[in-house]
């Protein structure tokens, strides 16, 4: 696999536990409106994505690896621009899959400051 994106985590806003608790993931690359920051894990990316988010990639988040099995069509858009993306974690089938989101299978932890961020995948067409 691929790396085609990393970044690494500054912060976690106060209420960003409890969304990754529930299943949800907010990222978002400094600068963040503040509106935002108290629900989002802010990151600081290495450059920007080399390739779109695909079905199959992984997202890493410290330790922990999750497959995505569906994109947004704004997700490549919305991470090349603003270092933001939405996983939803284990959704069920009738989670609609919003334009800037990813729906994922596995689990993740609220990271820590310093904590490596990556997306991997096959191949770069």
């Amino acid at each position: 696999m691929t790396v085609y994106y990393e970044s690494t985590i500054l912060r976690a806003g106060e209420e960003a536990q409890d969304m990754v608790d529930g299943g949800v993931v907010i990222l978002y690359a400094d600068p963040i409106p503040d509106a935002l920051e108290s629900v989002s894990v802010v990151h600081s990316p290495a450059t920007k994505p080399e390739r779109e988010v695909r079905v199959g990639d992984i997202f890493r988040l410290g330790d922990a690896e999750v497959e995505l099995t569906a994109v947004g069509e704004r997700a490549h858009e919305n991470l090349h621009t603003l270092g933001h993306l939405v996983v939803y974690l284990n959704p069920d089938e009738s989670t609609t899959l919003l334009p800037g989101a990813v729906h994922g299978k596995g689990t993740v932890s609220l990271p820590a400051a310093g904590a490596k961020l990556s997306l991997s995948g096959g191949g770069r067409t």
